[in-house]
């Protein structure tokens, strides 16, 4: 029976090389009949269960697996993938301390769990399961890569260089790298050197929009309209964990809180509110007590899925500002709060902007300020747009929206600089009679 399982198991090996899933499903159940407890077995047909687009079956075997005594440290490391894949990062780190207490140089291990952490939001753990990711796994390089993305937003900059250079050293064709590279060569103020990698970006992937428009913040051609929407869903995928500490705490961000306060004089109960780009919902519990009906729009999901822990919003939507608006009815109210730095051209947005409040609705926004009047908008090294005071006037005007309320504020700190901003609310004519919102 025993030499007869070992050739069971490896037919089922090989059809599971070669693709073979049911075969290989089958004759991994057969051996399970026998050995019911073979750690290796379970684990095998939980692979095949994630080869099948099957991660609930996966996860069944890979727990069984787990609770084997030993357990299979394999299943462990794919358990905690499933929990990552599913959200549940707390779960996820809890597993992978459990292997490498077991296996302390379990590379992958340590790496995948420097991801959790960083989507928990604590990016000092996260750099301290990368650094020894790298140190039982230098060869990995997507291991240097989360090191430097980590580095990176504890503002460690050539630490982060260093890393993305690393991880391109290892692996020359690594396109993430090299365009997180350019980034943070950008910061440094050596432009030349980060156009170099973005252009080694689009020989890698040509139809990368985030490397073409990096390039264009440099002013090596005619910057677009607007941000590519994969560019800010890149950014905002990326720095979802983190996003409100490293905001709030270090750059001081206080945008939601001070548009608030510019638009609350104006604010009544039982209004319809949007909020135009909502990210994790920091200004949601200012608006909140005033709305019937909130809801948020984002372009990345992981931003709304950390807006929806919050329990604030009666409605979330991944969403694209230059797409076709399909709201069913009017808001009484728009806001956005450090979102239009990610279009030059205003009009289009403003047109949808106007076309989807009630008659005496306002819209409440904030932009960078550009001081130059002559220009309507320019698009800067940072990869976001500055707009003229005039410029922003003018195309409310255009499409029938009166500014009530506007002020100059420090909207961040973007290197230790301040970055000057305006405050804008706006009304669109007369009021009338409110229609019921409908979901």
């Amino acid at each position: 029976m025993k030499n007869e399982c070992e050739h069971l198991l490896k037919q089922a090996a090989l059809a599971h090389q070669e693709g073979r899933l049911t075969d290989a499903e089958k004759a991994y159940l057969e051996i399970l009949n026998e050995r019911p407890d073979s750690g290796l077995v379970l684990n095998a047909l939980g692979t095949v269960f994630l080869d099948r687009s099957q991660p609930d079956k996966a996860k069944k075997v890979f727990e069984k697996a787990a609770n084997l005594k030993p357990p299979s440290l394999s299943a462990c490391y794919n358990l905690g993938r499933i929990k990552q894949m599913e959200g549940d990062d707390k779960g996820a780190i809890n597993i992978y301390r459990a292997i490498v207490e077991q296996q302390p140089k379990f590379g992958l291990a340590w790496n995948n769990m420097g991801v959790a952490y960083r989507e928990t939001g604590d990016v000092e753990e996260a750099i301290s399961c990368f650094r020894r990711a790298v140190a039982f796994a230098s060869d990995m390089a997507e291991a240097w890569n989360n090191l430097g993305v980590a580095q990176d937003e504890l503002h460690m900059i050539e630490n982060a260089s260093r890393s993305y250079q690393k991880a391109i050293e290892i692996q020359p064709d690594y396109a993430s790298a090299h365009f997180n590279l350019g980034v943070s060569l950008q910061k440094l103020g050596q432009l030349k050197a980060a156009e170099n990698h973005y252009n080694t970006v689009l020989e890698i992937r040509p139809d990368d929009e985030a490397a073409k428009f990096m390039l264009q913040s440099l002013g090596t051609s005619t910057p677009p309209d607007a941000a590519p929407a994969q560019h800010v869903r890149r950014i905002f995928d990326q720095c979802a964990g983190t996003f409100e500490t490293i905001l709030v705490n270090d750059l001081e961000y206080k945008t939601p809180e001070l548009l608030f306060h510019l638009v609350s004089p104006h604010l009544k109960q039982d209004l319809t509110v949007l909020d135009l780009g909502c990210g994790t919902g920091l200004g949601s519990q200012f608006y909140r007590p005033y709305a019937r009906f909130l809801v948020g729009v984002d372009v990345s999901s992981k931003m709304l899925q950390k807006a929806s822990e919050k329990n604030i919003y009666d409605g979330l939507i991944v969403f694209d500002i230059l797409q076709d608006w399909t709201f069913s009815q009017p808001f009484d109210l728009i806001y956005s709060s450090d979102v239009f730095v990610y279009f030059g051209n205003l009009d289009p947005v403003i047109r949808s902007v106007s076309s989807h409040l009630v008659h005496g609705g306002m819209i409440a926004f904030s932009v960078e300020e550009l001081a130059d009047n002559s220009t309507g908008y320019q698009l800067f090294p940072s990869g976001r747009y500055a707009h003229s005071h005039r410029y922003v006037r003018d195309c409310l005007k255009h499409h029938g929206l009166i500014p009530v309320e506007e002020t100059d504020a420090v909207i961040r700190k973007q290197s230790g600089d301040e970055v000057k901003g305006l405050l804008l609310v706006a009304e669109k004519g007369p009021k009338s009679p409110k229609k019921a919102f409908r979901v």
